[in-house]
């Protein structure tokens, strides 16, 4: 399959060599993105939508991951050609330069190879992704990155110190972001004004059309983060301390759901020889009509669960860059067990809710189109 996303990307690439071609918007993501039950962008989903309803026209390219356990998507371009490309360039090219303004050189000499003749007017890319690179294609062009994870006031990538990331700051960027609650945080940390003019609240796609609503059960569900973005040290910390809990709450039984980028960091027999535990599938939202309760280290499917009221416990550490929905987002009832929830349920659901709503707000048509350049 690695081989026909290669042709079929080589194909478009060199076919739009010869036919012109004006796109409104080009999305960009990596495979790894596509975690809906259909197997597509759930952060880009929504925002495709609006442009099918406003007829403006876009093109969709994707990004190969070789560590992705996500299908490619159906509707997208395959970037495979040109994504191989760049990593060649980036090894034989201006080994000199910063990697922010390599890639805006090679982003120039693809424009002179494959997108002489198509052109764009917004970028909108998820996780930074090739930033620099569209920059040198169409320096002109408005560029956006959209908030698909936890952004806070230590994140290198978006801001650190109080400075914006230079990533950011020299490719012009504006955040298209999910909450107010997001924006307050990032301008009340930052220090030279650069976000003030360049957040955009939208919401997201990922807030979901209908509410759960189901009789309080024992049932966890766990968002597993063991990935190769953790060290060996970490991922091993995460494993203890969920191992702890799944001893010492043996009331409950815990469903556990892997990470979309999980590649067998922890085995995950030591967590199954337990009668209460087993492996969970299928989409985040069938997941949360089955559990009551919601465990993780520090993942964004906390706030996906608190919009439905579903509380969640947070596993100890003292790692800062883990236990930021403590010191960075105000969680209520942070250091509660599962049993403290379970003997407070109702109050537990009610705050979380409300809390969940200040950082998640449902993808808004009008600012999303009033962002653009169009």
């Amino acid at each position: 399959m690695r081989l026909f996303y290669f042709l079929y990307s080589f194909y478009f690439f060199i076919k739009s060599i010869f036919i012109k071609k004006h796109y409104q918007i080009i999305f960009y993501s990596p495979q790894h993105f596509n975690r809906s039950f259909d197997g597509e962008n759930i952060f880009l989903k929504g925002l495709i939508e609006i442009c099918d309803q406003e007829k403006i026209s876009y093109l969709y390219l994707e990004e190969p991951d070789f560590y992705a356990i996500k299908n490619r998507s159906r509707f997208s371009i395959p970037f495979d050609f040109i994504y191989y490309l760049i990593v060649l360039l980036r090894k034989i090219l201006f080994r000199r330069e910063s990697l922010l303004n390599r890639d805006k050189k090679i982003g120039r000499l693809i424009k002179k190879l494959f997108f002489r003749k198509l052109s764009f007017d917004n970028y909108i890319t998820i996780s930074q992704s090739m930033l620099s690179v569209f920059s040198g294609i169409s320096p002109n062009s408005k560029k956006f990155d959209l908030q698909h994870g936890t952004i806070h006031a230590n994140k290198e990538t978006y801001l650190n110190a109080g400075i914006v990331s230079k990533n950011i700051r020299d490719n012009n960027v504006f955040l298209l972001i999910c909450g107010e609650a997001y924006k307050t945080l990032l301008l009340s940390h930052e220090k030279a004004n650069y976000l003030i003019s360049h957040i955009r609240v939208i919401g997201t796609s990922i807030y979901p059309k209908k509410i759960i609503s189901n009789k309080t059960n024992s049932n966890v569900l766990v968002s597993l983060q063991f990935t190769h973005d953790h060290s060996s040290q970490e991922n091993q910390e995460i494993a203890c301390e969920l191992e702890n809990i799944i001893r010492s709450e043996t009331s409950f039984t815990f469903f556990l759901r892997n990470h979309p980028r999980y590649n067998n960091e922890i085995c995950l027999s030591r967590f199954l020889k337990y009668t209460n535990v087993s492996l969970i599938s299928g989409d985040l939202y069938s997941n949360f009509s089955h559990c009551s309760f919601h465990i993780t280290m520090y993942s964004t499917a906390a706030f996906e669960a608190g919009i439905h009221g579903i509380p969640t416990i947070f596993l100890p550490t003292k790692n800062l860059k883990m236990n930021i929905f403590s010191h960075q987002y105000n969680y209520p009832f942070y250091n509660y067990s599962l049993t403290d929830v379970f003997n407070n349920y109702s109050e537990c659901s009610k705050s979380v809710k409300k809390w969940a709503h200040q950082f998640y707000q449902p993808l808004n048509k009008i600012d999303f189109l009033e962002s653009l350049s169009l």
